[in-house]
């Protein structure tokens, strides 16, 4: 189905397309009204400006590659930090564990067949909880690893990133510095 255009937003897209027109021949008139000085000075002052906002454009590209580093610092000491919690925390469960096993088959020795069936069903139960819980314990130290990767995957992409942004921001101001004497060179030239 072709679409028709109204009445008046045809008027309205030709009066902008005027409009647009008007300000492009106007502003090729003002500069070709300018001196060759003049011109010269426009582009040298903008040269100036292009630098800077590449500077400042690379300046924050380090800054986030600098926050990436310092978040996978962050990352990496906090998952160390719980993998230390976890460790303690297992050797005690283990400790407790180990305990309650040789108490049972202490007991389980002395007992009569009546009570050994007991204390070998609280036996195995005691083990399945073990290995429960030691399933926990590998999950969750997965869980910090998986967290120490990523950690070294941000601080290895911000180290490239700096590698990649510290040499162009210096050519950058190297560049801008010139910019700014050949346009302090120009400035007073002129007023010679």
């Amino acid at each position: 189905m072709k679409k028709i255009l109204r009445p008046y937003s045809l008027i309205t897209f030709i009066i902008i397309v005027f409009s647009l027109n008007t300000t492009f021949a106007q502003e090729k008139e003002t500069l070709e009204n300018l001196s060759k000085d003049e011109l010269k000075l426009i582009k040298l002052e903008e040269k100036v400006k292009n630098y800077e906002t590449k500077i400042m454009a690379t300046e924050a590209k380090i800054e986030q590659a600098d926050s990436l580093i310092q978040a996978g610092f962050e990352m990496a000491n906090a998952a160390d930090n719980e993998r230390k919690v976890i460790s303690n925390e297992e050797k005690m469960f283990v400790k407790d564990a180990n305990e309650k096993r040789k108490s049972l088959k202490k007991q389980i020795k002395k007992a009569d067949d009546e009570d050994r069936k007991d204390l070998e069903k609280e036996l195995k139960e005691l083990d399945s909880s073990f290995k429960s819980e030691m399933k926990n314990f590998d999950k969750r130290y997965s869980a910090e690893e998986k967290k120490l990767i990523k950690a070294k995957s941000n601080d290895e992409k911000g180290k490239a990133k700096l590698k990649q942004y510290n040499p162009k921001l210096k050519e950058y101001q190297k560049q801008l510095e010139e910019a700014k004497e050949n346009l302090e060179a120009f400035k007073a030239e002129a007023d010679l």
